[in-house]
Formats: C-alpha cells, sequence, structure tokens
C-alpha cells in the first residue's frame, strides 16, 4: 500500500511531463504551419502577377478568351516577344540600360561608401547638420529639384571655369554624364539612404581594430581599405542590389536628362504609346508589323504590353535568379531585419 501510494507522486510527475511535452510540440507545429500558410500567402501574392505576365507574353488571343486557359498556353507563340523586341529597338535599349546602371552603381556605391565613413568616423564643424540634410534627402522627392537639375545640365559649368576656359558652357542633356556625376557626388537615385545606411553600419564596428591599425603607423585611407572595407563587405552587397534595381527601374532621372538616346523605361513608354494609339511615335516599319493585330481589342493590347514589360524585367529576373544567395545573406547580416 505505502508502496503504491509512493508511486502516485513519480506518476503524476511522469503524466505531467509527457502533457508538458506534448504542447510543447503542439505549439511547435502550430507554430510552424502558421508561419506556413502565411509564407505560402505571402509568396503566392507576389508571384501570381509575374507568373500570369509570363504567361500571357506567350499567348495567343484565343488563349485569352478559353477559361481553361490559365497559365499554359495552349497556343503557344513568340510573335508578341518580336514585335516587343523590333518596336521598342531592345538591343540597343538594353545596351544603355547596362552601361548607365552598373556605372552609377559602382559609382555611387563608393561615393556613399566613404561619406558613410566619414560620418561614422570623423569629427568636423557641422557634422551634425550636414547629416541632417543628408537624411533629409531621404524624405524629399526629386521632383522638387527637376526644374534646377534640368538647367543645371543644360547649362553645366563648375564655378564659371568651364565658361571662363571655352568661352561657353556644356550642354550634357541627352548623354550619360548627369547620370554619372550625380551618381560620383552622391547625389543619385537613394544615395541619402544608401549614405545613411553605411553610416550605422561603420558605427556598429568596433575601433579597437581601427586604432591598433593606426598605432601600427597606418592613415585614414590605408585603415579605410585594409580595416574596414573587409568588414563592410556584406552591406556592400546589400547596397550594390538595392542601386542596381532601382537604377534599372528609375523613370525620372531617365526621363529627365535623356531625349533621343533611350533606355528600357523610356522604349517601353513610346512602345505602350504606340500600342494606345500614338502611331505618329513609330515608323512605317513597325506601323506595318503591328497591322497583323487587332488594337481594337484590348485583350490584345495587354498581350502585347506583358510582351514588353517582359522584356523589361526579363534581365532583372536573371540577374535575381544569380545573386538571390548572396542577396539573402547580405541582407540577414546587415541588420536590416531581425
Amino acid at each position: 500500500m505505502k508502496t503504491a501510494k509512493a508511486a502516485l507522486p513519480r506518476m503524476a510527475a511522469v503524466s505531467e511531463l509527457r502533457r508538458s511535452k506534448s504542447a510543447k510540440i503542439i505549439r511547435r507545429v502550430g507554430g510552424a504551419l502558421i508561419k506556413s500558410v502565411f509564407l505560402i500567402g505571402f509568396s503566392f501574392i507576389i508571384l501570381y502577377p509575374v507568373i500570369t505576365l509570363i504567361s500571357k507574353a506567350f499567348m495567343q488571343q484565343q488563349d485569352v478568351y478559353d477559361n481553361t486557359v490559365l497559365w499554359v498556353p495552349r497556343h503557344f507563340t513568340l510573335e508578341n516577344l518580336q514585335f516587343a523586341w523590333s518596336s521598342m529597338n531592345y538591343p540597343a535599349a538594353l545596351k544603355n540600360t547596362l552601361l548607365v546602371v552598373v556605372s552609377t552603381t559602382l559609382l555611387q556605391t563608393f561615393s556613399c561608401m566613404l561619406v558613410g565613413y566619414g560620418f561614422a568616423r570623423f569629427e568636423f564643424k557641422g557634422k551634425k547638420i550636414l547629416f541632417a540634410l543628408v537624411v533629409l534627402t531621404i524624405l524629399i522627392p526629386p521632383q522638387q529639384i527637376m526644374t534646377q537639375l534640368y538647367l543645371y545640365f543644360r547649362n553645366f559649368d563648375i564655378f564659371g571655369i568651364i565658361q571662363a576656359a571655352t568661352g561657353d558652357s556644356l550642354h550634357l542633356l541627352d548623354s550619360f554624364w548627369p547620370f554619372f556625376i550625380l551618381s560620383a557626388t552622391g547625389f543619385g537615385i537613394k544615395n541619402g539612404l544608401f549614405i545613411f545606411i553605411f553610416r550605422q553600419s561603420f558605427r556598429g564596428m568596433p575601433k579597437e581594430t581601427e586604432e591598433a591599425a593606426m598605432v601600427d603607423g597606418a592613415g585614414p585611407f590605408r585603415t579605410f581599405w585594409s580595416i574596414m572595407l573587409p568588414g563592410a563587405v556584406t552591406i556592400i552587397a546589400t547596397i550594390v542590389l538595392f542601386s542596381f534595381v532601382w537604377g534599372w527601374n528609375d523613370t525620372f532621372y531617365s526621363g529627365l536628362f535623356l531625349q533621343k538616346t533611350r533606355m528600357l523605361p523610356q522604349a517601353f513608354e513610346l512602345y505602350n504609346s504606340y500600342l494606345t494609339g500614338n502611331k505618329g511615335l513609330v515608323g512605317g516599319e513597325i506601323a506595318t508589323q503591328l497591322s497583323r493585330f487587332n488594337l481594337e481589342d484590348t485583350q490584345v493590347i495587354a498581350l502585347l504590353r506583358n510582351a514588353g514589360v517582359f522584356l523589361v524585367m526579363a534581365p532583372l529576373l536573371l540577374f535575381y535568379a544569380v545573386t538571390q544567395r548572396f542577396f539573402v545573406e547580405s541582407i540577414e547580416r546587415s541588420g536590416l531585419v531581425g
């Protein structure tokens, strides 16, 4: 009897332990299930428009009106892409876009990195005011200085030196120089945000390694290149990826500075304007090709527009497919997410 009574507490403890383990398993499985549902739901919301756009770029008109066709075209065609390719002058627009985006990405990453390091490590008069102005550029849209930028690069000069030497200012519109100058001087797309991110990243690095390098005789630039730069590889990768994507999708600066020279956004805008009725914008050869399509049907216009959008976004999709592993790792290590 005494043995049975003594065993009761042990049995109760074992039962409680089992219930506790079961509750933990239920919470773990339930949490994983909830996360999976949210992840699948958000992925579907993001990917559904992309998958639909890509599939419709290869469809013919009869597939659009066929309710049994969802994503896989029944009448596969490359005619939409061929027309978009020729009417957008895609090879030339792609070459211009790559030249500008790659160059500006490298220039603004380097310039923002130096400025961010200066704000993080050096003390000078007006530092707080200047940094406040940098943060202010994040809040003020570039459209507010559109007129000033246009006039500045229409009559470009550096403190009157160019006009004094040549007798006239430089006309830099319809060239790539405005993009290069703005990126190199810290005024490119999202440069204020990039400077802020670099500054926060450098501030989070320990000063002991810098101080040890300076004790060994390294100057500020040697310390930056040898100590700080290797420690900022992940944040540099993040900035490069963000800069490339934002530069690729930019329509403001490219529309402001370029007139005859076209990048992919302008090429697509011209293409889309032609689809919606501005036939005078495109030459006779394109008009002859377009006569094969029924532009009175909005579904046909949507198919051709999807083909143009696919050509614009295809290099970005390829770029992300190649670099997505580095992108995710750099975001996690940069501290931008928890």
